[in-house]
Formats: structure tokens, sequence, C-alpha cells
């Protein structure tokens, strides 16, 4: 027994160890169709990191974000697709189909079976046809293998005239629809057909039409082709088709008219091998969608395309490695990161409006949604990509005057609040980001923050006359066309993105814009309602920010329950609640327009208590984890010394929102906006964007570690973590003991280790001195 003794402990050791080994995440962790319901609207189909091409399927009434649908039939695959993202919906361009006997377009939907998604590859039986559909892709180039059964003819379509659709009446001004503009098909060889599709409007209103090349090369001969046009009957032996768009944008009909099926087709003899095919894609021309087909995938190797996909998305996740959580835990982590990086799309070399020799990034999608989460992460972990992405952002500033806040399909637009490029510029500037000239950003960046948009809906900022005489958009002016447009979020965007201006300013010495911009900055006070009221649960609450008219009288009446969209006298995506509390540039002076400390934990407590509001049926009210605004709104208690409280509220927030499978996240993914705000707040700590600034949370798994660009790492420890062990009973940072429940860019950049001590009771370990704040005297 006793010469056992040691062997028993080494076995137990070697358990442990194995047990709680870092390890980065894997492609295998990851749930592409985890968010894909319920309104994530996640891209489930294959693509590489940023990919451009994004084929994937279309399923039911051609309406769905992202192509994929819970219900309804199998139309296709189409070879272009945003991720995540809410209103009308954009791309669904040129689809394939497989069809079992003779091409009939009209009837090639078919119900789905044993559908099947993982990182670089998905898969689907048609029901009913014993089709199986499997796809993989490369950079620019899908690939495609479709297996049938092999005692009929095998068809593949090609609809060059597909697009997904928004066909109910919109309550907005424009309609989202993206509308057919013109098609062009040609049946080039047994193996080949080549072509073009040109589309409009859409999420982004794109009234320039955006053209789309296609080149498909198939591995076996056609026995037979032929074309159709206008939704008509095939015709066998024709060789080209077309469509033009019969009305102007003055004269769409609202709804469009549907999409008007035009295609070409190739049918192979009955056989049992598989039918292979590439279809290289190009913004620029056929001939370089040809060339994209040609160079990126060698023949027809399909497994050779997949196997290359999971090697880029592992190389590209390797950064990040933690320790220890559930496996449900472990791949909302994955696939969080994995959302965070399939937008914005890398297009270098497929700028079709002008040349250059740089990066290029199109699909901001959008800006809003991305700035407060997304690109810092990015920032950790691809900072070259960020380089990238703003040096793509500035070249779109060149060329059409100012930075989007949205754009897709070559198109700016549209700006759902302020100009938050700012954000990611200084975001970058203040982290030392490097292969930027930064008197040319900030150059770009005044321009944007003064002068007045011609088309503030697609880019810039509106109604500056009102913002700089005023200090507010005013209700009456706030809409270029006259009327109101969303004075209330778009004044509080304006002051956050004021102040990361200010500090660009400051740190290049531009001192006289320093405090324009710090003045600007600070008006969010001329909107601070202080006899309004909401009567809570427990008791009344005053003071909020509200909407003025341009003679600086209030709107009447308040309503704290107000939430609303476009073309209103109102808040985008939030209310006052959310928005009272959005001064993320100057928290310290929030607290006091609040009341001081008690007043700003009351006021915070209730905002995060669960609430339902029978008058709009919805909680968004209050706190809404599924849209942006309130992101940063959590960590507000370490402000006042009440990170204890900031812990708490994070680990509700996150196991009541956050799930596996297809309902798995609170609403809009947002282009990784959803993922990355997980990602973050399990690694157990949170950016406040465009500054240098990280606040402390309540991290899920015992120890996570990220590589860092310079080589060095930064760890965070979260000791005894549990469900039930989320507070945290005191901190050391690499062996020090830490008193302040913050840290700096600048200390993470020089690794080491934040080490948590968990607990199961709240405590009060951050006596240490908060956060920054623009009235800090220092």
């Amino acid at each position: 027994m006793r010469m056992r003794t040691p062997l028993l402990h080494l076995t137990s050791l070697l358990a442990v160890t194995a047990a709680t080994l870092l390890h980065a995440q894997t492609p295998s962790e990851i749930d592409p169709m985890l968010g894909a319901d319920k309104g994530g609207n996640v891209f489930v189909g294959p693509t590489l990191p940023f990919g451009m091409a994004k084929p994937g399927p279309d399923y039911g009434n051609n309406q769905g974000n992202a192509g994929w649908r819970a219900t309804g039939d199998l139309n296709g695959f189409s070879q272009l697709h945003v991720s995540g993202t809410g209103g009308g919906p954009k791309y669904g361009n040129i689809l394939v189909q497989p069809q079992a006997d003779k091409a009939d377009p009209a009837n090639a939907s078919a119900p789905r079976e044993d559908e099947h998604a993982e990182v670089g590859y998905y898969s689907v039986k048609l029901g009913g046809s014993g089709i199986k559909a499997e796809v993989t892709t490369a950079r620019r180039t899908p690939v495609y293998r479709f297996t049938y059964p092999d005692n009929k003819e095998r068809t593949l379509l090609v609809n060059v005239g597909h697009l997904l659709m928004e066909l109910h009446d919109s309550p907005h001004r424009y309609h989202e629809s993206q509308v057919l503009f013109a098609t062009d098909v040609h049946v080039v060889s047994p193996t080949e057909i080549s072509g073009m599709q040109a589309s409009v409007m859409g999420w982004n209103i794109q009234t320039v039409p955006m053209r789309f090349f296609f080149y498909l090369i198939a591995d076996t001969p056609a026995v037979t082709s032929g074309t159709w046009e206008d939704g008509k009957a095939p015709v066998e032996g024709a060789k080209r088709a077309r469509y033009s768009f019969p009305f102007t944008l003055v004269t769409i009909p609202n709804p469009p008219a549907p999409v008007v099926s035009t295609g070409a087709y190739l049918t192979f003899a009955p056989g049992s091998k598989p039918v292979t095919f590439k279809v290289g894609l190009s913004f620029v021309s056929v001939e370089q969608a040809k060339q994209n087909a040609m160079s990126e995938v060698q023949g027809f190797d399909f497994d050779a395309t997949r196997k290359a996909a999971v090697a880029a998305w592992t190389k590209e996740l390797s950064t990040i490695k933690i320790t220890g959580g559930t496996p449900d835990e472990r791949q909302q982590f994955a696939t969080g990161l994995y959302h965070s990086m399939l937008m914005p799309v890398d297009r270098t070399g497929e700028n079709p409006l002008w040349l250059t020799t740089g990066p290029t990034y199109d699909d901001f999608y959008c800006i809003w949604d991305t700035f407060r989460s997304s690109t810092p992460l990015l920032t950790l972990v691809a900072p070259k990509r960020v380089t990238n992405i703003l040096q793509a952002l500035m070249d779109i500033q060149d060329h059409d005057g100012f930075f989007p806040d949205g754009r897709a399909g070559n198109y700016s637009g549209r700006t759902q609040g302020g100009s938050d490029a700012e954000m990611m510029f200084a975001d970058a500037y203040v982290k030392h980001l490097s292969g930027l000239d930064w008197e040319r950003a900030y150059k770009a960046m005044r321009h944007d923050a003064d002068a007045d948009s011609p088309e503030p809906m697609r880019f810039g900022r509106g109604d500056m006359a009102d913002y700089k005489s005023l200090g507010y958009l005013s209700i009456e002016n706030s809409d270029m066309l006259g009327g109101p447009d969303r004075p209330g979020n778009r004044s509080m965007e304006y002051y956050a993105n004021d102040y990361a201006v200010a500090l660009m300013a400051r740190g290049l010495g531009h001192t006289a814009d320093a405090k324009l911009f710090s003045e600007r900055a600070s008006n969010w006070k001329k909107l601070w309602r202080a006899d309004a009221v909401d009567h809570t649960e427990d008791g009344d609450i005053k003071g909020f920010i509200w909407m003025k008219h341009d003679d600086g009288s209030w709107m009447e009446p308040f309503d704290p329950r107000l939430v609303g969209t476009w073309y209103q006298d109102n808040f985008y995506e939030a209310g006052t609640w959310t928005y009272s509390l959005y001064v993320p540039q100057d928290t310290r002076a929030l607290i006091q327009q609040v009341g001081g400390k008690d007043l700003f934990k009351k006021r915070l407590d209730l905002f995060f208590a669960p609430v339902f509001d029978p008058a709009s049926q919805h909680s968004r009210y209050r706190y809404d984890v599924g849209n942006e605004p309130g992101f940063l709104s959590p960590y507000l208690y370490n402000w006042i010394g009440e990170q204890s409280s900031t812990a708490k509220t994070i680990r509700t927030i996150l196991p009541k929102s956050y799930h596996t499978g297809l309902a798995g996240l609170p609403g809009n993914d947002d282009s990784g906006a959803m993922g990355s705000f997980l990602v973050f707040n399990q690694l157990g700590f949170y950016p406040v964007a465009a500054q240098n600034v990280y606040l402390i949370g309540s991290p899920t798994f015992p120890r996570s570690t990220i590589t860092l660009a310079n080589g060095k790492t930064f760890s965070v420890v979260a000791q005894n973590t549990s469900p039930t062990n989320v507070y945290i009973a005191s901190a050391t940072w690499s062996g020090k003991p830490y008193t302040r429940s913050w840290f700096t860019h600048d200390q993470l950049m020089l690794g080491g280790e934040l080490k948590l001590t968990m607990t199961d009771k709240p405590t009060h370990w951050d006596t240490g001195t908060p956060p920054p704040s623009m009235s800090d005297k220092q």
C-alpha cells in the first residue's frame, strides 16, 4: 500500500492537470447554427475569416436576413450573405440548385433533410429527390458537390435573378427590399456558365446598382443545356438570357415587384459519381471571376478546399486560450469569437469603384453595432486586421467624402446614430495601433465631426447648425427633409463621438480642437430634464435625457417608455433609460447629475431589474441585452465602488440571454456584436470603446490567456469561479495586490496575469481610484 500511494497521487495530479490545460478554440467547438433562429440571423454556411464568399442555403420565402429560416423548403444556395443583421435582407445573389431529371426551375424547391453545418462545410439532403448537396469555399470561390440518384438525369440550375427579399410593406420612408436591376447569363460550354447580376435597394437603400459577376466550372460535361427568361419555361440549346429593370427608382412599386427568375442550366447524364463544381466570384468582371476560380481552387478538390478553410479558422482562433467552463460555455465562447470574424468582409482586389493597391473592406453592417465590442476585440486578437480595416475606411472617406456608419454592396448607408467610425479610429489611436497615418486620420475625423453631410442617412452627420448653435439636435430640424429623425439618441451619440475626436486632437497636439470638441462632448447636460419622472415599482426616479424643440422647450409629455425607430422624435432601438446612462465620455459627471452614488446605484439596480411593460409588450423600456446601446451599462457600477454589482449583473445576464442551439442569441447578432459582447464578458473584462480602458467583470473560465501581437501574453485567472462564486474577494496583478476595478490597454500589452479570487458573497475589494472620466481633474 505504501508503494502505491505516490502512484495514486501522481495519477490524480495528471487527471487534474489534463482537465485544466489551456487550449485554443478549435473549429470543432463552433456551432455555425448557434443563433440562426429567433432573430439572431447568423450565417450558417461555410466561409473564411472575413471571407467574401458566403455560400449558403436560402429557405422558405427568401426573406431570411442570412438566407436560413427554420421553416420552408430549400430554394437553393446563393453565394453572398450577411450575418446577424436585421431590417430588410441584403444579397442572396446567384442561386444554384440541384434537380433530379430535366430542368424545371419553377419547381426546384425541396424539403430539407439531415441538415448539417460545421466550420467550412454545410450539407443537406433534398427531401423526396435522393440528392445530397454539400458546400465549402475558398476566399472568393465556393465549391459544391452534388450527389444525385444514379438512375436519373442530373440537372444543375443557376438562377441569376435570385435575391433575398422583404415583401411586406415597410414602416419606413424607403422600402428596404432589394430589387433586381439587370441580369445576363451565358452558357459558355458544356462545363461552364458565366454571368452578371445587378441589384439596387436593400437595407442600405442602395440607389447605384451593385454588379456581381460569376464564373461556374463543373467537373462533368453536360449532355444538354439551356436558359430561361422572365420566369418562363427553359429553352434547351439557348446560350444566353437577359433581364432589364422596367421601372425607374422613382416608380418602383411598394412593395416592389417580385424577383424575375432568369437563368441557365446544365443537365448531366445519369451516373453515381457526384458532380463537383466551383463558382468564381467577383465585383469587377466575369474575367476576374474566372481567374479567381482557377487560382483559388486547384482542379475540383472539394476536400482540400474544406481542409484549407478549417486550417484558416484554426489559425485565426489560436490567439485566445481558455481552460475550464462547461462544454456549452466553451461552445458559446468559440462561436462568439467565430461570429466576430465574419464581417466586415475582405474584398481586397475586388473594388469596382476606384483603383487601389491597399486593402478593401465592405459590409460594415453597421459600425453603430460593432464599435463597442467587436472592433476592440479584434484589436486584441487581430490588430493587423484592424489596421487594414481602418485603411479601407480611410479609402472610402477619400472617395465618398465621409466615413460610413453602414455599408454594403460597395455603397454607404445607413446611419443609425452618430458618426461612429470616429470611435473606431480613436480606439485604435489610444491603443497605439501601427501602420496608420494618424494626422490624415484625424483630418478626416474632424471633417466628419464638423461638416454637414449632404446625405446624412448615408454617411456623416446631419443637422449640424442646431447642434453647433443649440448644443443638441432639435425635434424640428433633425431631418433634412423636414420633421424629426431620432434627435434623442443621435445627440447623445454625437457627444460621445466628439470626445473621441477630442482625445485624438489632444494626443496629436491640436489643443484648440481638443478644447472645442471636449466642450461639445459636455453638452449632453443640455438634454438632461431634471423634472422628468418615472414612477417605478420601487419609487420615483427623477432626471432623464429628453428631447427639445428648437426654441429650447421640452417635448411634451415626457414618456419613459418611448422607444422608436427612423423618422420619429425619439430614441433609436432603446429608450431614455438606456440613453440617460450613455455618457461613456464622462460617467463621473453623470453620477453627479443623477444625484450621487446612492441614487446612481438605485437607478442601475432598477434598470437591470426584471420588468415587463404591458404597454409596449417588451422590456426594451429599460435594459435590453439584445441591443447595443446598453452594452456598457452593467459596468457602470465600477465607477461608484460597487464592482460586486457589476459581477452579479453580468453573471445574471449571460446564462439568461445566451444559450447553445438555434435560439442561442438574445437578438440580432449584428455582424458579431452580440458574440463579441459575450466573449469579453466570459473573459472577465470589457472595453470602454474609444478609450484606453477595460473594466473588470466576472470571468466565466478559471483561466484565459491572450497571445498579444508583441509576443507577450496576458492572462485572467479566476480562482474558484463557479455559477455561485461570481464575486471578487481580492485581486493581484502579476503577484502584487490590485484594488482598481479597471486597467489600461498599456498595462495589458505589458503582459502579465490578473488573478481574481472568487467568492459567493459581495465584497468591496475595489477600493482604488475609479475608472477615468472626462471631468476628472487629471
